[in-house]
């Protein structure tokens, strides 16, 4: 994992996420010992280009710095290095609402209209500081391990009284849940957020993209959202969605934003919906974590093609059913997880693993499974499988799955680290 230092004071620690405008890094900030997001801007292609998308960064401070509200990203600090100028943001824990949706489709009604209820209220408040997010969609929301609903990403976000900044030949934004206003280049209102509400709405209840997964081109995209728009929800066949809150959906992606209801019947009827639902929700995100920990440790890639597995589980005798098929977890993307690898060595592993540990006891412990993982397999790789170093780790993996409530996928993996540490210091007394 890197080291690089911004200013003296935040070590990057692994990328989190790249995008049109910048990434996005897990950092540990020395002065207060605390893990945060580091968002840094690219390069871009051109003077023009860089001012523009230089102007587009600070505004996005600013903006993120005039919300005071627990569902919008909390930031921290900002800063320069070296000529490219960063945002320090709260670090999320939990599982985004896109893979939550993806892994769960549909979602019951009661969770996804809480869901979009804290949306709304996110919103209400950034529109009350006089900003739009204008690129609402499901992979700018996260969902904490609490529950708590999170908008992030206002790369797009325009401060209402300034103008808005304009690239020529440039599509900002997502169609899939974009506005049409947006789209066609005109000057967006509050409507153009809760379109993108109504759109992720649309996603939680049924469980397929707004404009359909067939059309990926992003000209066909924009011609079915600027033409037919989003298909009707309310009154379809086999629908288990209510009527009042499907026709909710379908005010909601209304082309024209004059005709979309306002926020406070928007919240009066997601209201009426969300009873309970974030209870529901909470369940729904702890299994989520649970599973993504599992896969983690008992699917970790392979850091390269000679590397040694991490756990070899056939060569473990089973008095019962593999404890891995327990669950079936997400699946987490192999670019993530080589991420985790990319540099990470075998003389950073010991810190890495120190810090991990640390993050364990402090109860981080989605962060901690990932670090722990990169670890045990480096060190499996670069001082062997049975290494002190490495059992160590892997027990500390054991650790957070029993604490993330995967007891039975924790019981094989303490077995297997008990296991090979007696076969070891057998070795030690021969």
């Amino acid at each position: 994992m890197g080291e690089d230092v911004l200013d003296g004071r935040y070590r990057l620690v692994r990328l989190i996420g790249r995008g049109g405008m910048g990434a996005v890094h897990e950092a540990v900030d020395t002065a207060l010992d605390r893990r945060v997001a580091v968002k840094r801007l690219l390069s871009a292609g051109g003077p023009d280009a860089g001012a523009t998308a230089l102007t587009r960064f600070r505004r996005e401070a600013q903006a993120l710095a005039r919300i005071s509200h627990p569902g919008v990203v909390h930031v921290y600090d900002s800063g320069v290095h070296e000529g490219a100028p960063y945002i320090v943001m709260e670090l999320l824990d939990g599982v985004g609402l896109a893979e939550l949706v993806a892994s769960r489709e549909p979602l019951r009604p009661p969770v996804a209209a809480a869901i979009a209820l804290e949306m709304l209220q996110a919103l209400t408040a950034a529109h009350a500081a006089g900003v739009l997010h204008r690129d609402v969609k499901p992979t700018n929301v996260t969902v904490t391990r609490a529950g708590r609903v999170v908008l992030q990403d206002f790369g797009l976000a325009r401060l209402a009284e300034e103008p808005a900044i304009t690239q020529a030949g440039a599509l900002l934004g997502t169609p899939q849940y974009m506005a049409p206003e947006l789209i066609r280049g005109e000057l967006p209102g509050p409507g153009a957020d809760l379109y993108g509400l109504g759109t992720c709405l649309y996603l939680m209840l049924t469980g397929t993209p707004p404009l359909g997964t067939a059309a990926v081109d992003v000209g066909a995209l924009v011609e079915l959202a600027t033409g037919p728009g989003v298909p009707r929800l309310a009154g379809r066949a086999g629908s288990d969605v209510p009527e009042d809150l499907a026709g909710l959906v379908d005010a909601l992606c209304r082309q024209d934003p004059g005709e979309r209801p306002v926020g406070s019947r928007v919240e009066a009827t997601l209201a009426s919906f969300a009873a309970h639902g974030m209870d529901e929700l909470r369940e729904l995100i702890a299994g989520s974590v649970r599973e993504q920990a599992v896969e983690f440790v008992y699917s970790p890639p392979a850091q390269d093609s000679s590397a040694p597995e991490l756990l070899d589980w056939a060569a473990i005798p089973q008095t019962e059913p593999a404890a891995r098929d327990v669950h079936r977890p997400l699946t987490l993307s192999d670019g993530t997880r080589q991420l985790l690898l990319s540099s990470m060595t075998a003389d950073n592993a010991r810190s890495r693993q120190r810090e991990a540990v640390n993050l364990v006891l402090r109860g981080d412990i989605q962060e901690a499974v990932r670090m722990l993982t990169a670890v045990a397999q480096v060190c499996a790789s670069a001082l062997g499988p049975d290494h002190p170093t490495t059992l160590t780790s892997q027990y500390w993996q054991a650790v957070c799955l029993a604490r993330l409530g995967a007891g039975a996928e924790a019981l094989e993996l303490f077995s297997r680290v008990n296991a090979a540490t007696e076969q070891r210091r057998g070795r030690d007394r021969d």
